[in-house]
């Protein structure tokens, strides 16, 4: 390799021997190390990481199939709902709808889509006006049901919990 680059030759490398460090013809990168032990190590860390925020606050990153999506920490006294449905026009106007006729106020929300799915998490205030609290398993089952949504969350309580499918228009938790 020294004869190739002595001889005008050039030679890019992340992983160079010790003559090719301080040589006018080799162009050294940072090494990346995705196949090490450590790297490999190291990503595990950040799946795991990434799943349990996921579970906890309903946030989304490093996703290849869904959208990063996050909402500043859940206000106290409030409940997050998130939803999954598919990226079509009305979805979200009949989701806060649906919200609505339980007489609960959105505190905080954000909407995200990547391809073809779209992300909802939702911080709702459960206290109805009259001091009294929403069926969240009734709201969560019309949430689930509604056209063009394919899942639904109630984050509380147990990380994982809550989990409601639409599959063929029959519900499943």
């Amino acid at each position: 390799m020294k004869e190739h680059l002595d001889g005008g030759g050039k030679y890019v490398c992340d992983f160079p021997d010790d003559l090719l460090w301080d040589h006018e013809n080799a162009i050294l990168l940072p090494h990346l190390g995705a196949s090490t032990e450590e790297a490999e190590d190291e990503a595990a860390a950040m799946a795991a990481e990434t799943l349990r925020e996921y579970s906890e606050t309903g946030n989304i990153r490093n996703s290849v199939n869904f959208p990063t999506t996050a909402l500043p920490a859940r206000p106290e006294n409030t409940l997050r709902i998130t939803v999954v449905n598919k990226n079509v026009p009305g979805v979200l106007a009949k989701l806060t709808e649906e919200i609505s006729k339980y007489s609960l106020n959105i505190v905080q929300q954000i909407n995200q889509s990547r391809g073809t799915i779209a992300y909802n998490v939702l911080d709702l205030d459960p206290s109805i006006n009259d001091g009294s609290t929403a069926s969240l398993s009734a709201l969560q089952k019309e949430i689930t049901m509604l056209d063009g949504v394919l899942s639904s969350r109630i984050l509380f309580g147990t990380p994982g919990a809550g989990y409601a499918r639409n599959i063929n228009g029959e519900y499943h938790v």
